[in-house]
């Protein structure tokens, strides 16, 4: 059964109320749900168990019948600076990054960053937002991850100090391979973009603490391969998966 999402502000004394007219339109049309049928909700931390007492063009009124804390959201902090890269690619990064649990995506300005969003940043933004609300409430997350305003890749070293370790795979790295402590909190991971980073953005980071260069392989893999791959690695070492 589905799980509908609210603000934790729309219940009161057992009693929530529904008001996304996507949400009151989806139960309504398609589900053909009516009053006295069950409804699963979430407010990010409890889930709901609830019947329908009543349904408005205005929302949904239902009772609650069972509350239990929400256990889905990882416990660890992963933030993806990915370089930016074509349309269709960057949806299935933030779509995939969403699924597995990404806290937040900085959208990133490399030098062969090919895509110039400019004055339709604004734009891009809501699309990427609403691409990983979707994706939240198809995988059952509380929350959607943040999708941050673009920075310049010289920009990425401002945000170490709030992280435990940025981890930057790099296809001419030969010797070290990715490895994360379990205790670990706070991962920063950096994506290059098509084409890949340019030597002397590395060697910038090289000389940076809390930072690892590391290979993911023989293998070149395209940036969209590595973002889900390094993802995925990083969720299983620190045992979110």
């Amino acid at each position: 059964m589905p799980i509908f999402f609210i603000d934790s502000r729309d219940i009161v004394n057992d009693v929530a109320y529904i008001r996304d007219k996507e949400d009151i339109n989806h139960i309504v049309k398609v589900l053909r749900k009516r009053e006295g049928e069950v409804l699963n909700l979430c407010d990010g931390v409890y889930d709901y168990r609830t019947r329908i007492l009543e349904i408005s063009k205005d929302g949904i009124k239902v009772a609650i019948e069972e509350k239990v804390q929400n256990q889905r959201e990882p416990k660890k902090d992963i933030f993806l600076f990915q370089c930016i890269i074509k349309n269709q690619k960057m949806d299935i990064i933030i779509q995939k990054a969403t699924e597995l649990g990404v806290k937040s995506i900085i959208p990133v300005i490399s030098k062969r960053v090919v895509i110039d969003i400019g004055e339709k940043e604004e734009k891009k933004l809501e699309r990427w937002q609403k691409i990983a609300k979707e994706a939240q409430k198809q995988c059952l997350r509380p929350y959607p991850p943040l999708i941050q305003k673009p920075v310049e890749i010289d920009r990425v070293k401002d945000f170490l100090d709030d992280l435990d370790l940025l981890i930057i795979p790099y296809e001419k790295e030969r010797k070290n391979f990715l490895a994360v402590n379990s205790d670990t909190s706070k991962v920063g991971i950096l994506i290059g973009p098509e084409g890949g980073f340019e030597e002397e953005e590395i060697e910038i980071f090289k000389k940076l603490q809390k930072v690892k260069i590391v290979s993911l392989g023989k293998r070149i893999l395209r940036s969209e391969t590595a973002a889900i791959s390094t993802i995925s690695i990083v969720m299983h070492l620190l045992g979110e998966i």
